[in-house]
Formats: C-alpha cells, sequence, structure tokens
C-alpha cells in the first residue's frame, strides 16, 4: 500500500447508506468518543443499564425528560423499543439532580454488511522503519473517529483520537514492537471506528509496513562546478534508518537543459554524482529500491550557476 493507497471502496449504495446515516447528525453534535456508547440493532430493543449503586433513578434522553423514544424504565435498567432514528442519543441517568453514569445509543451504519467489513477509503504513510505511520480518510463533519492498532506482538495499541483537517480525519499510530531489521511475517491490522449522534460505523484495514513506505526527500543537496563537470552531493532523509549500507537508497536526480527539457539520473546507494555543465537547475527525489514503488516529494530546484558562467565565458 503506497501513498496514496486506497483499500478497495464499499459499494456505491454502501456509500450512499453511509452519507444518509451520518449527516442526519446535527454539525456540532459530538467532538470527542463518549466513555460509553451501545450499538443497537435497527428496530430491535436495546437494553442500557445504569453503573450505579443507586435504587431510584431518573432517565433521560439528549438532557430532555420527556425522551422521543418509546423507553420501559425498571429501575437502573432501561430498555429502549425499537431502535430508530429518533431513539438514537445520549441516555443518562440520574439520582435528583446528580448525573449517575450516561450511555450513547446508536444504530449500525451498514445493517446488512458483515462485521468489520473492510473498504473504507484509507490512505497510509510511513516515513521509514520506524514502526510510526499515519493514515487519513474522508467522511462527513458530524462524525468523530477513532483507530487502533494490533501490535506486532499480538497485543492492542491504545485507542487514537482522529483529528480533521482540511476535510479528512487523520490519525497517527507506533507500533513499539515492529524491528526495522527483521521480515514482516504478518500485515499490521487497524481498526477504525466512527461514531455521529444516530449511527456507528467499524472498519479495518491489513497491511505491511514496507508498502506504505514513502521516504522525506533527500537534503542538504550541494552543487559545485569541477572543471567541465558539475558535482552534486547529498544526505539521506533525517528520518531515514541507519545503517545506510543495511537501508539503502535509491536517488533520482531530475535537471533541466538551456532548452527547458527535463532529464534524470538515478543513483541507488551512494550520494553524490556528477553532470554535464549544461544543466541549469536540479533537484532530488528517493525510496527504498527494494520494495516500495513510492518516491519521496521533490526537493527545492537548486540552481547550478552554469547560465552565468556561460555568459561569463561570452564576454
Amino acid at each position: 500500500m503506497g501513498l496514496p493507497f486506497p483499500f478497495p471502496p464499499f459499494p456505491p449504495q454502501m456509500l450512499v447508506l453511509v452519507g444518509l446515516l451520518l449527516c442526519l447528525a446535527p454539525a456540532d453534535s459530538l467532538n470527542t468518543f463518549p466513555p460509553k456508547f451501545q450499538v443497537g440493532k435497527l428496530n430491535g430493543d436495546v437494553v442500557v443499564k445504569c453503573s450505579t449503586a443507586e435504587e431510584n433513578v431518573t432517565w433521560t434522553q439528549n438532557g430532555e425528560p420527556e425522551p422521543m423514544a418509546e423507553l420501559v424504565a425498571e429501575g437502573r435498567t432501561l430498555t429502549i423499543l425499537g431502535l430508530d432514528l429518533p431513539a438514537a442519543g445520549n441516555y443518562s441517568c440520574w439520582a435528583g439532580n446528580v448525573l449517575l453514569d450516561s450511555t450513547y445509543v446508536v444504530r449500525p451504519s451498514f445493517p446488512s454488511a458483515p462485521p468489520g467489513e473492510e473498504g473504507m477509503n484509507v490512505s497510509c504513510q510511513a516515513e521509514s522503519y520506524r514502526g510510526s505511520f499515519r493514515c487519513s480518510w474522508a467522511a462527513p463533519r458530524s462524525a468523530v473517529f477513532r483507530g487502533r492498532l494490533t501490535l506486532s506482538d499480538g497485543s492492542l495499541g491504545e485507542w487514537v483520537p482522529a483529528s480533521r483537517r482540511r476535510g479528512r480525519f487523520n490519525a497517527s499510530f507506533v507500533d513499539p514492537f515492529f524491528c526495522p531489521f527483521a521480515e514482516e511475517l504478518r500485515p499490521l491490522r487497524l481498526q477504525l471506528e466512527g461514531l455521529s449522534d444516530t449511527s456507528y460505523i467499524s472498519f479495518s484495514s491489513h497491511f505491511f509496513i514496507r508498502d506504505i513506505v514513502r521516504p522525506d526527500p533527500p537534503q542538504e543537496l550541494a552543487v559545485q562546478r569541477r572543471g567541465e563537470h558539475l558535482h552534486l552531493a547529498w544526505t539521506p532523509p533525517a528520518s531515514w534508518p541507519l545503517p545506510r549500507s543495511y537501508f539503502a537508497l535509491l536517488y533520482r536526480l531530475q535537471y533541466e537543459l538551456p532548452n527547458g527539457t527535463q532529464a534524470d539520473k538515478y543513483v541507488e546507494g551512494e550520494e553524490e554524482t556528477w553532470l554535464r555543465d549544461s544543466a541549469q537547475r536540479v533537484r532530488i527525489s528517493c525510496r527504498d529500491p527494494y520494495t516500495s514503488p513510492s518516491w519521496s516529494t521533490w526537493s527545492p530546484w537548486h540552481g547550478t550557476g552554469a547560465a552565468q558562467q556561460r555568459r561569463l565565458r561570452a564576454l
């Protein structure tokens, strides 16, 4: 999975269903995942329990003492009869004016989809083989998301809240047990959950770190004129692991000629090369030569001073 690496999308009718269900929630709804939530079966009864020792409690839905849903309250237990859209929301139990417990009750977004259905359009990227990566995905503004990683040793990582930026949700994950020198035998599993005032989404993704690596661009590109040639030198990205002999990089140099055409030169495992004197400017990119097909972004263009040298020679 390179960058971007979209997982196979849901069928169009399912994506429409996501939009319809999540967009029904107000835009100023949930900001974070509630401490407790419960997913009930659509049109089925849902039993909510109040975690308290109090015997006599009262219930509210979304802060209203007269809920829209049809309810049966029996002390610390509340039964919602027929979970539909009006019945979704935050159910709280009280002892007088004291809040005892709250549970968000929502319905599944995909009533006909198997549990753990994969396919949300997720893009993940790692800068190197350090076991850390970040993912982003598009979803309605009214939802909140979080993610959890199944680590290399088989344990579950902590839930990581997702933030929203430029119309997409983003989250960063770290596998502390990932070893960059060992072969990846099993893919990592990323579980994502989404919640709105009315609906719940859960989906998972499986991938290898080696398939999502996209290095940062090389650094410190320097150009020196030596006779009729240009000597170029650079350093690997600071985020790339060491030693360099083990984590070699393939470099792509792109240079522009006086007529405006561009040419490429590839260098593997070295951090210097030579170019013809006529190159006007140059930039550099890199990638892992053995696994990932994703090139880094380009470094900024670096002028060579070739045009000025030709003008001086013409005087």
